[in-house]
């Protein structure tokens, strides 16, 4: 049996269709969706974003709580102030009180004050 070139030539150029054919389904059964490794770094970002959002309520509230706490120590403060002067309000009246006052009447005065 003899071929002569002709046949050997489609049989050669058939032989490289199925190949090329072969190819082709192949890398288009990988490459079903040209978007996946796009996809794939979406839904990492968004897990990672919900990740930093949760971290971030977490600061939020911390926040929340140390602003509560300083606004009762300003009012602490603002209390402890209010009785300091007061207190030096009334000694500041009885220094003046002092001053004026005789031997007996400050013995009295210490007596009374370490009462």
């Amino acid at each position: 049996m003899k071929i002569d070139k002709f046949t050997a030539t489609l049989i050669v150029i058939i032989i490289l269709l199925i190949v090329c054919l072969f190819i082709s389904t192949s890398s288009n059964t990988s490459d079903s969706d040209p978007y996946a490794k796009q996809k794939q770094k979406i839904d990492s970002l968004t897990i990672h974003i919900a990740a930093l959002e949760e971290i971030q309520l977490k600061y939020d509230n911390t926040i929340a709580v140390y602003r509560d706490s300083l606004s009762l120590m300003d009012s602490q403060i603002d209390s402890t102030k209010n009785k300091i002067k007061k207190i030096q309000n009334d000694y500041g009246k009885k220094i003046k009180v002092i001053s004026s006052a005789n031997h007996d009447e400050l013995g009295d005065f210490f007596t009374n004050r370490y009462k």
